[in-house]
């Protein structure tokens, strides 16, 4: 994948973490037996992990490989999670399939 769409995939992969954030924030979902703080964590670390590794490739910084692994680790935990959500409107589901797709670029471009 060429570097400029994974830096986009990661900045879509960014947004898609936040609007979920404000998702389960204002959601009136009922989710029993789900972690709420795991997901929220989650949520924030990926978008966070996200929109650091676009900015460490936008400038071809030399730590944007192992920096990539960790994003496509961190990408897979939060899509799981978004996976185990209770998820009425498909909200969650688009968030797993962007983290996925996010995920496997950055083991791409992180050498694995």
């Amino acid at each position: 994948m060429e570097m400029s769409a994974h830096v986009q995939l990661c900045l879509d992969c960014h947004r898609s973490c936040t609007e979920s954030v404000t998702h389960l924030l204002h959601g009136t979902l009922a989710s029993q037996g789900h972690d709420e703080r795991a997901h929220l964590v989650a949520l924030l670390d990926c978008a966070q992990i996200c929109v650091t590794c676009a900015d460490f490739m936008t400038r071809r910084s030399p730590h944007h490989e192992h920096l990539c692994r960790e994003c496509a680790e961190i990408c897979e935990s939060c899509a799981a999670l978004c996976d185990a959500h209770p998820d009425p409107d498909g909200a969650f589901k688009r968030c797993a399939e962007i983290c996925r797709r996010c995920a496997a670029a950055c083991r791409e471009m992180g050498g694995h």
